[in-house]
């Protein structure tokens, strides 16, 4: 066997016996034809629109769904996504979403709500926004005991999908060099710096990106109601918008992504589920996980059910995604991470590469119609 097929085996294995899996399970529950499952699944792969795991996690399986209904779905398979986004969001803007500390200085510019930067530690060019330096350990540790003491989030400058992002809640009662992240993990800035250096996640979800820049910046706090409902975790809402072909900015689709752990982060990869939000109302519809194809009604390790719940301040939060996509109306489509923290709504990042998977998780039809079928159409015919 080939190098290359063998490691495109070894790849794609774990996902192929979990699609596997699902199949037999879905056979035995539905009494539907698992090879017929399989070959549907098998074919939208070759036409690189659908990977096999996904068309189960997307429950294309559904006997109800039509053949127009499963071509709306966008695709999730790497090589068409890329040609996706680049006619959305061309290129040569992709650092101003990528660029954490340049995203920030974008949009507070237009006077849009954002967490407060305290600094970018790098080795070569490392400095707060006083232009103090932060590039050793010892410059980090004299930085953090300052402004640590309330908390603050550790990420890198260009990371994607949570990687290597830290959330403080302050210094350890019992030495004010150790601060303590949300499930209770001690760092003083030697085991920051070293954590600096196990870029390997970070370089494989977002290639080509800096390894060697993390920003410092203020920790924000979930709305109370949500903290009391939740936990502690920033839950964020990714909110997709786009430009249509009148010019004006419109919310495609909005997707809460609801993390009960401490952990700091609500990427679905960590375990968090993907609730599509009801766009006049706020209110929580069943989730879905990256981890099995069925809904989920309740919150992970809780009996309590989210489904009805109503976010905090959705107007607000609907508002803050359509003035971002104004800002900036050359990306022809965002996904924003909106937080509703104890303040209102915050702009916490912009994704052009918005990952359609976790938005069609959760969503009940495919994206592509209306305007934005339109609107891809467009940009389509006219490069």
């Amino acid at each position: 066997m080939p190098a290359k097929w063998k490691q495109l085996l070894i790849k794609h294995a774990p996902a192929m016996s979990r699609a596997w899996r699902y199949s037999r399970e879905i056979s035995q529950e539905q009494g539907l034809s698992r090879f017929g499952m399989l070959g549907e699944a098998a074919r939208l792969a070759l036409l690189r629109r659908i990977q096999v795991e996904t068309y189960f996690l997307y429950r294309l399986f559904d006997p109800s769904l039509t053949a127009e209904a499963k071509r709306r779905y966008l695709p999730d398979v790497p090589s068409t996504l890329t040609r996706l986004w680049s006619r959305l969001t061309p290129t040569r803007y992709r650092h101003l979403f990528d660029n954490k500390l340049i995203f920030h200085r974008l949009f507070q510019s237009a006077g849009l709500p954002l967490a407060a930067p305290y600094g970018v530690f790098d080795p070569m060019v490392g400095q707060s926004m006083a232009g103090e330096s932060i590039r050793t350990e010892a410059e980090l540790a004299r930085f953090l005991r300052r402004v640590g003491t309330n908390g603050f989030v550790f990420k890198p400058v260009e990371g994607m999908l949570g990687a290597l992002v830290l959330v403080f809640t302050g210094p350890a009662p019992d030495d004010p060099d150790v601060f303590l992240t949300l499930s209770g993990d001690r760092y003083d800035a030697a085991a920051l710096v070293a954590a600096t250096r196990k870029t390997a996640l970070l370089q494989r979800s977002n290639p080509g990106a800096d390894p060697s820049a993390f920003l410092i910046e203020e920790r924000i706090r979930p709305h109370p109601d949500l903290a009391r409902f939740i936990g502690p975790t920033l839950c964020t809402i990714r909110m997709v918008t786009i430009i249509a072909l009148d010019g004006r900015p419109r919310i495609i689709a909005s997707v809460f992504k609801l993390q009960p752990k401490p952990l700091g982060v609500d990427q679905l990869i960590y375990g968090a589920l993907a609730c599509w939000v009801d766009p006049d109302t706020g209110a929580l519809c069943p989730a879905r996980s990256r981890f099995g194809y069925e809904y989920e009604t309740t919150i992970p390790g809780t009996d309590r059910s989210f489904v009805g719940y109503r976010l905090p301040c959705w107007a607000e939060a609907r508002d803050l995604a359509l003035k971002a996509a104004a800002a900036f109306p050359w990306a022809r489509a965002i996904g924003w991470d909106i937080a509703i923290s104890d303040r209102g709504p915050m702009l916490i990042e912009g994704n052009e590469r918005w990952s359609t998977s976790l938005v069609q998780l959760a969503a009940p039809h495919g994206l592509m119609d209306g305007e934005f079928a339109a609107l891809c159409t467009h940009l389509r015919a006219s490069r």
